[in-house]
Order: C-alpha cells, then sequence, then structure tokens
C-alpha cells in the first residue's frame, strides 16, 4: 500500500496450476481489495494485464520502469 497516494499494489498473485480457472485467483484478489480499501485505498495496481481484464479490470494507464546504472 502506498499511503501518500492512496493505491495498492496486489502482486504477487499466483495459483497452483491444478487449480486454475477455478475462480480462486479472483477471489483473494476481491478479498484483498476489499482489505485495502478499508485502509483508504482508491485504486489498485496489478501484473498480468491478461488475467486482470478477464475479470472485468481496463487498463487506465502503462507504467515504466526506469534504471540507471553507476
Amino acid at each position: 500500500m502506498d499511503g501518500v497516494n492512496d493505491y495498492a499494489y496486489l502482486e504477487p498473485l499466483a495459483t497452483d496450476p491444478k487449480y486454475r480457472r477455478m475462480g480462486l485467483a479472483t477471489i483473494a484478489l476481491t478479498e484483498a481489495m476489499k482489505k485495502t480499501q478499508k485502509y483508504g485505498v482508491t485504486y489498485c495496481f496489478g501484473g498480468n494485464r491478461e488475467f486482470y481484464q478477464c475479470i472485468g479490470f481496463e487498463v487506465v494507464c502503462h507504467r515504466e520502469k526506469w534504471n540507471k546504472v553507476w
């Protein structure tokens, strides 16, 4: 959670391959979102775009990571 910008990063999120496509990750993500909302979080970031879009999320921004080796 980032208390300054009111967001939560909900990763890593993973499901054992033999338990995929049962809705378990969706349930875990939904519960995590409910818990962070209690702390004032207004939006969330996640990882795998395909997964999030499949469960109804939409892309609202793109982030870039910048790195410089000194």
